[in-house]
């Protein structure tokens, strides 16, 4: 029998040997049988019918064939290398399964036919059918590896991301266009080169960093911040991967970058945006909460001190509407500028809303400490700021306290450092108050102080005192300041900076103006009575009740008691702003009334020279921070002079407020002044005190 006729007619026999022959060639892989004899019998029936015609030793072996091509059917061999090579087999291992096959067939025949062996030529066909089946099935093989191999490369090429491979010293096997462009050189020049060699940073190539990959196969991935060789600073995120042989070690690592750069870059503007204050740059509302229970935190484990300071601005709404946001923006950004030069870097300033911001100091126990770094804040924040309109003064208030003394949560202290800031500003303003000292008047919320403001005036609770004002040439009391007092039940005499504000956001400075005015309207004709002698007193008019269209019945009412009395109408600039519509009438109707006006704290405002004029004011009320400047401060008591000089060139006369030393006195004297108050010359006197100093002479 011919071995291709034996081939044939054993085919069934010769598959169950080749199986168990394969099952040593692929040890681990856990082929299903269908697997290891796919196409196998096809190729054994085609080295068959190759034996049975023939072909001639001198014949023109295997024609490799165009697989582009559709001109060429394939053979089954050139199948089943396809077939391997997408299973993961190796070349040498689809050279085993044809050696293996060889082997089969002869030791089947043996089997059979032990005392007959194939003839030499029979053999001879055998061997060369089983070669050139060989052939073809690598060469398939080949032709999917190296087209693969040309599809992964174009991938990677056309990748935006950095992909190499790195021995396991850390040194290029491959690197895509993308890590060549991104090391400034040609990606082939980089094989061979470590990361140190291209001027890449060695931290995310560090030996324990491969160690671990290599050793424990793992996957490593993380970010670097570097400079690449051309100057750029980027931000990388990289992946590395162990690349394993057939053994399953480690034979090389697989890397991808990604530039986060732009991503970094958003993202930290993102975050910043969320946590600082855009007009400031300060930390805002939310990382100032943050901040503060990560101190607390910290404070509860070491039993390290802290304190916050909780600071709003005085007058900040008045700069607002006299200036416009624009320059009360800019305050604000000066203020947080000064607050910041008062601390140290290690405290937090931050700005909540508004005209509010907090101060969380660290390590600072001692109340004497913390009084006097207020009071440096508060002596910042009063002196002048210039705005582009001339110099603005404001004043702040700041309530203080501490962990664990007044509270023991971030929310607590807050809530405790804003009760003692409002205690502070309900004071006078310009005030320092700790938690600690607020004592029953904590139990005072704003409603209540606002209820109890309500029914004041029917409780007979309101005072009026007056500060006399001395015309400065004579030394004689030439006129009074009416100043209002609440007789509080509980809190004792407070003074106008402790309520004011209060009646002007509830509504009731319309009443209290309204008791003021007649208290000074019947008390004006007694004096008249008594000493037989007039004392103008100038009243405090609020903006909102001199300018808002709802009043004027009000107001009219106000110019008939007042006619008499001869008072003088007190006015701050900011009835100037934007020159209200009848602005010009209601200042018509004050003098034909017989009454005076004075325009009060000027050099704070943006009222032009042109105004004064056009409206008639009799007296400019210097505010007291240009009279309270140390003898030194010449750039402000040269603008105070020159106010002097201006008033009495425009016809009017000059009011100094806030006169505390005998130097002050003398100077406004030198400069021409004509009248003066103050704590030095008198302090604020009830009716009956005032009229015997009248009396007095």
């Amino acid at each position: 029998m011919r071995l291709n006729e034996f081939i044939v007619e054993n085919m069934e026999p010769l598959l169950q040997l080749w199986e168990q022959n394969a099952q040593s060639i692929f040890p681990g892989w856990d082929f299903t049988s269908g697997e290891l004899r796919n196409h196998i019998r096809q190729v054994i029936e085609g080295v068959a019918q190759v034996m049975r015609h023939r072909r001639p030793a001198t014949a023109e072996g295997v024609i490799f064939t165009d697989f582009e091509s559709s001109m060429r059917e394939q053979s089954w061999a050139h199948v089943h290398g396809a077939q391997r090579y997408d299973l993961g087999v190796d070349l040498l291992q689809v050279t085993a399964e044809f050696r293996a096959l060889r082997t089969t067939v002869i030791e089947l025949w043996e089997k059979t036919y032990p005392s007959t062996a194939p003839g030499l030529e029979e053999l001879t066909h055998f061997h060369r059918a089983i070669d050139d089946a060989l052939t073809e099935s690598i060469e398939r093989y080949v032709y999917d590896k190296e087209s693969r191999a040309r599809l992964y490369q174009a991938i990677l090429t056309a990748l935006p991301d950095p992909c190499y491979v790195l021995d396991l010293k850390g040194r290029f096997r491959y690197a895509n266009q993308a890590m060549g462009q991104l090391c400034g050189v040609a990606s082939h020049d980089l094989v061979g080169e470590s990361a140190a060699e291209v001027g890449l940073p060695t931290g995310s190539l560090a030996p324990e960093l491969l160690n671990q990959i290599v050793h424990h196969r793992e996957h490593q991935h993380g970010e670097i911040n570097t400079t690449l060789p051309s100057g750029q600073a980027k931000t990388l995120e990289y992946v590395y991967a162990p690349v394993l042989d057939q053994q399953g070690d480690v034979e090389a690592i697989s890397g991808i970058a990604h530039d986060v750069t732009e991503r970094r870059a958003a993202e930290a503007k993102a975050w910043h945006y969320a946590n600082y204050d855009p007009l400031t740059g300060l930390p805002n509302r939310r990382l100032f909460r943050d901040r503060l229970e990560q101190h607390v935190a910290h404070a509860e484990r070491t039993g390290e001190s802290l304190t916050v300071f909780f600071i709003d601005l005085d007058r900040f709404k008045e700069v607002n509407d006299q200036y416009g946001h624009d320059v009360g923006d800019l305050l604000l950004k000066q203020v947080a500028e000064r607050i910041e030069a008062c601390v140290r870097k290690s405290d937090t300033v931050a700005r909540l809303s508004g005209d509010e911001f907090t101060v969380i100091l660290l390590d600072i126990a001692e109340r004497e400490t913390l009084l006097e770094l207020a009071h440096t804040i508060l002596t910042e924040l009063a002196q002048p700021f210039a705005l582009g309109a001339g110099l603005t003064r404001i004043s702040g208030s700041i309530g203080i306290t501490q962990f664990p003394q007044d509270a023991i949560t971030p929310k607590q202290l807050l809530t405790c450092a804003d009760k003692a800031m409002y205690f502070a500003k309900h004071t006078g303003r310009n005030q320092v108050c700790f938690y600690t000292d607020i004592g029953n008047t904590a139990a005072l919320p704003r409603q209540a102080l606002i209820q109890g403001l309500r029914s004041a005036r029917e409780h007979g609770e309101l005072r009026v005192y007056y500060q006399p004002i001395v015309h400065l040439a004579s030394g004689r009391i030439a006129k009074a300041e009416a100043l209002l007092r609440w007789a509080h039940p509980e809190l004792g005499l407070l003074r106008p900076g402790q309520f004011l504000e209060l009646a002007e956001e509830s509504g009731i400075i319309s009443d209290l103006e309204d008791w003021l005015i007649t208290e000074v309207a019947s008390q004006s004709e007694h004096w008249r009575n008594t000493v037989d002698r007039s004392v103008p007193v100038t009243i405090n008019i609020s903006s909102e009740t001199f300018l808002s269209p709802h009043s004027q019945k009000r107001w009219q009412a106000y110019l008939d008691r007042l006619a008499g009395a001869g008072a003088i109408v007190e006015l701050t600039e900011r009835v100037f702003l934007n020159e209200a519509q009848g602005l010009a009438e209601q200042f018509r109707q004050i003098r034909e009334g017989g009454l005076q006006l004075a325009l009060d704290d000027y050099g704070t405002g943006v009222s032009s020279l042109a105004a004064l004029r056009r409206y008639g004011i009799h007296y400019l009320k210097i505010d007291p921070s240009y009279v309270t400047q140390p003898m030194d401060e010449n750039d402000e008591r040269i603008i105070a002079e020159t106010i002097v000089v201006m008033a009495h060139k425009l016809g009017l006369e000059v009011i100094a407020e806030g006169v505390e030393t005998a130097e002050q006195y003398e100077w406004l004297i030198a400069t021409g002044c004509d009248y003066a108050q103050g704590h030095f010359l008198d302090e604020p006197l009830s009716s009956e005190a005032l009229l015997e100093r009248l009396m007095a002479g």
